[in-house]
């Protein structure tokens, strides 16, 4: 039988979405000071380049464990233990920074384990929501979430870390730690409920089974779910396609490339895709109540199309950066819709370990798409690897117009909604339902 987690209210959105802005913010502090703490211990391109295999190294190695512990204990503590990680991480790189003892080794290990932390936080946040807003409110809860996410990480959040930096290096370490400690107290002020996915209120929580069990469960599940697994594997090629663009991208677009940027021009126009992706997160929700769930999700793999193409054609960066808000705008739309089917069609107790397993698959596509965009590149040029990930988006719309109906979809919700009413009863056997 399902277990329903205990919960204090909707008032706690407040609190988790508090704890999520804070938590935000240090991400985009960090995602510019790591990089600059790293010039300053080597001026290696390749070791330089080592940090982001270090930062993603756990989401090949964690996340489908992760995922797993998401679906065994309270998601509350669990995020609450990820920002007490990151503070306690970088407050031991503060330490090595003052006492001058930092070395690449540490700020790999750190960045390692923030990563971590970071995964732990996603998985855990996106678990709990369910649990913490009803249904017809995830579109709107998921929206502020994500855009959220966009405009701290990618707006403030680096140009902040970069003045932080020039103040110095423990400065602006013990500044991000604060900030992920700020973000730890709001989730202990604010967010009170207990959100154990097995327990339910006055009944002990159940026994858990051997691990392997537990994460073969999630992949079962997600084998057997035609609607969540054909999305899985339409993220895995856009990943990929989107990964292939960025790779080269900075090659084209910054002088002597075609388009003759200099490095603040290629700033704003990555500035064009991240507020697209603000704008797309804020108005999914309206979006997909306007055009169904499935011409939405058209939406995006269209925008994609144009703006990973348009490169392919031109040099003019009046079209490029129109394009490359486009896609940003459908790919905030295609975030947040695709994170709230997912908790709409899984089962509670299977959040964790579903979406781990999604995610796992989606962000396959990336590392193929990165190399294959550079050995092209390296051969052929920029071009053709525009229009190449542009074709391999655009193919995907004749599996996308078979597998992915607005029928399809209105049945698994239907089914799931069914067997949460019976849960809710006592009397629905928790089962793992194909959509």
């Amino acid at each position: 039988m399902s277990r329903k987690p205990s919960r204090s209210g909707q008032g706690d959105f407040t609190g988790l979405w508090t704890s999520y802005t804070l938590s935000s913010l240090a991400d985009g502090l960090i995602v510019i000071m790591l990089p600059l703490l790293a010039l300053t211990l080597t001026s290696s391109p390749g070791l330089v380049a080592g940090l982001k295999w270090a930062q993603t190294m756990p989401y090949v190695l964690f996340t489908l464990l992760i995922g797993v512990y998401v679906d065994r204990v309270d998601r509350g503590r669990l995020i609450l233990l990820a920002h007490l990680t990151r503070v306690f991480a970088l407050g031991l790189l503060a330490l090595a920074v003052a006492g001058d003892v930092a070395s690449l080794t540490t700020l790999y290990a750190v960045a390692f384990l923030l990563a971590t932390a970071e995964l732990v936080a996603d998985l855990g946040t996106t678990a709990v929501l369910p649990a913490v807003v009803s249904q017809n409110r995830l579109d709107g809860a998921n929206s502020r979430l994500e855009s959220t996410r966009s405009a701290l990480n990618e707006f403030v959040g680096p140009p902040l870390g970069g003045l932080l930096i020039a103040a110095g290096a423990v400065t602006a370490t013990l500044s991000a730690a604060g900030v992920y400690l700020l973000a730890a107290g709001a989730l202990m002020l604010l967010f009170r409920g207990r959100y154990d996915p097995r327990r339910r209120v006055g009944e002990s929580p159940v026994e858990n089974r051997p691990l392997r069990e537990e994460l073969v469960e999630g992949l079962r599940f997600l084998r057997r779910h035609r609607l969540l697994r054909n999305l899985a594997v339409m993220v895995c090629v856009m990943a990929g396609a989107w990964s292939a663009w960025s790779a080269v991208l900075v090659l084209y677009a910054v002088s002597p490339g075609p388009m003759g940027l200099s490095g603040t021009g290629y700033g704003l126009l990555l500035t064009a895709l991240a507020l697209g992706g603000v704008v797309g997160s804020l108005s999914a929700g309206h979006v997909r109540r306007a055009l169904g769930t499935r011409n939405l999700l058209a939406v995006d793999v269209a925008t994609g199309v144009v703006m990973l193409g348009t490169p392919a054609l031109t040099s003019e960066v009046w079209l490029i950066g129109p394009a490359t808000f486009l896609g940003g705008f459908g790919g905030g739309l295609w975030n947040v819709t695709v994170v709230t089917l997912r908790q709409q069609l899984i089962p509670d107790e299977l959040l964790g370990r579903v979406s781990s397993a999604s995610r796992l698959i989606a962000w396959g596509g990336m590392p193929l798409g990165a190399v294959m965009a550079g050995l092209l590149a390296q051969t052929a040029g920029a071009r053709p690897v525009f229009a190449l990930a542009s074709l391999a988006c655009a193919l995907l719309l004749i599996p996308f117009l078979r597998v992915i109906r607005e029928d399809t979809i209105r049945d698994a919700l239907a089914a799931r909604a069914s067997d949460r009413d019976a849960e809710r009863t006592g009397d629905g056997q928790d089962t793992g339902k194909s959509g």
